[in-house]
């Protein structure tokens, strides 16, 4: 039970505190970072992405006692996603912070930093490489993970909850990130005490005493005492 208790903090510790996050996320306009907002831009996508392979981590302990094609491209698929999502983050998310933050302590300079902001967003790589790779890859792996769930007995619901609530994330979540992580650990849940009912049903039947059974050959036969002489009855 302990060891269940580690993997239920292990796989909901990311979806928690992404979904945190998310509902802090400050909404700007424009390319710079207000200044108000920059310090919990910075902190928010610093935090991002170590969670963000956290949540990849929680894909894979939920995979690791099921098999099947769904489960294998799940498991296949983290690492890119971890990757197309950390570069795209640490990209529109820490370098702006950085030239909205050079910007405000070069007033003279800010126009600079606004042009490289710009340039940097209008880059093929921050429009559609980096972004359609990371959702693809998200398709892959929560797509992949609740298909393999569901054939191992989690609830319909919970795994189109788990499955639509990572690729949500991925993709709009300083928008909707919070009821995207509240999806998917809705449906790590019920994929835990799916797990928590199977290993206690294994535990169970190892514990079981097996029923004595009897030997054909003595059934009926006389008692004996010592060596094979019969009881006398008094």
């Amino acid at each position: 039970m302990k060891s269940l208790a580690l993997r239920t903090v292990a796989v909901l510790a990311a979806p928690v505190g992404l979904g945190v996050l998310a509902a802090i996320h400050p909404l700007v306009d424009g390319t710079l970072i207000p200044a108000d907002d920059l310090t919990l831009w910075t902190l928010i996508h610093t935090l991002q992405i170590p969670l963000a392979a956290l949540l990849g981590i929680s894909i894979l302990l939920l995979l690791d006692s099921t098999d099947g094609p769904e489960a294998r491209v799940a498991r296949l698929a983290v690492v890119p996603w971890v990757a197309a999502f950390a570069a795209f983050d640490g990209i529109a998310g820490l370098a702006n912070g950085a030239l909205s933050d050079y910007g405000r302590l070069h007033p003279e300079q800010a126009t600079v930093a606004l042009d490289i902001a710009s340039t940097i967003a209008a880059t093929p790589v921050i429009t559609a490489i980096l972004p359609l790779g990371a959702f693809a890859a998200s398709l892959a792996v929560f797509g992949g993970a609740a298909i393999a769930l569901h054939r191992a007995g989690v609830p319909l619901g919970g795994a189109v909850a788990l499955g639509f609530g990572g690729a949500l994330w991925t993709f709009v979540h300083p928008l909707v990130g919070a009821p995207a992580m509240a999806l998917f650990a809705f449906g790590a849940v019920l994929a835990l005490r799916v797990e928590r009912r199977a290993w206690i049903s294994a535990t169970a039947r190892a514990t079981r005493r097996p029923e004595p059974r009897l030997d054909p050959s003595t059934v009926g036969a006389v008692p004996t005492a010592g060596l094979g002489t019969p009881l006398m009855e008094s």
